[in-house]
């Protein structure tokens, strides 16, 4: 039976840990081909890897630091190398820096913005590229987050560069669409995963009881909404930030953990 997204690629960054793994794993089970880029995680990488490849996706890994442009063109020439062609970058990539605006310094600055902004920018420029020179469209979509549509104490430097994702899927969707080309975001709330577990054993917890649904996000609702973004059902949608947060930025109460 014909998969949605047979004979497609896709690269996901940050597809190393559990939402861009996620990504990437529901993109090779409808028929992606899919480059899973990290930065220096290969053993989680390959694990990856291999969980799809046990399912007979087609997958491979790549070890790349996307705060380098010249990364992220090596990125999708990688795709092309292998799997002939790119139709699809999750740019889900980023990292958290928690301080308050007063303390926040340069260096953490530049960090949060090296990866999340600019390399969201270059990796979504040189994936258009490619797809422009095939002519038969594609689809970006970047991670963003609740903190780039509500204001949060304590992650200013980050929510700015969240808030900056939604932002250019407005603006490259303007300028990529008579490519057939859509651009969109994600804006990822509370989400059980590694790191909020470690930051609060409690998260899950914490969390459910401030979301009108109940409950805390998984890995794979965000995985389900990028699915959605990329099907052919989402072919006339762009320039938007589709929340996955069970209601929570309605009214957007910080639970006690905070």
């Amino acid at each position: 039976m014909r998969r949605s997204l047979d004979g497609k690629v896709a690269i996901v960054t940050g597809a190393s840990r559990e939402i861009g793994a996620a990504m990437a794993e529901t993109l090779a089970a409808h028929g992606c081909a899919v480059l899973a880029a990290h930065f220096g995680e290969a053993e989680r990488a390959a694990t990856v890897v291999e969980r799809i490849r046990a399912r007979g996706g087609q997958a491979l890994a790549h070890d790349a630091d996307l705060a380098r442009v010249e990364a992220n063109q090596a990125l999708v020439a990688r795709a092309v190398e292998v799997f002939g062609r790119v139709d699809i970058l999750a740019a889900n990539a980023g990292l958290t820096i928690s301080a308050p605006f007063l303390d926040t310094n340069e260096e953490q600055w530049d960090t949060l913005f090296n990866l999340n902004v600019k390399g969201s920018f270059f990796a979504a420029q040189a994936a258009a590229h490619q797809m422009i020179a095939q002519g038969s469209g594609g689809r970006i979509v970047f991670s963003a987050s609740v903190t780039g549509v509500q204001a949060i104490p304590g992650l200013s430097a980050y929510g700015i560069t969240k808030a900056a994702l939604r932002h250019m899927a407005k603006t490259l969707a303007c300028e990529l669409g008579p490519y057939g080309i859509t651009v969109n975001a994600l804006g990822i709330g509370a989400i059980l995963n590694e790191r909020n577990r470690n930051d609060d054993p409690d998260y899950e917890a914490h969390w459910s009881g401030v979301t009108p649904t109940g409950r805390v996000g998984l890995p794979d609702d965000v995985a389900q909404a990028l699915l959605f973004l990329v099907s052919p059902g989402a072919a006339h949608i762009t320039g938007q930030t589709l929340v996955i947060d069970g209601g929570w930025t309605l009214t957007s109460p910080l639970p006690p953990s905070s």
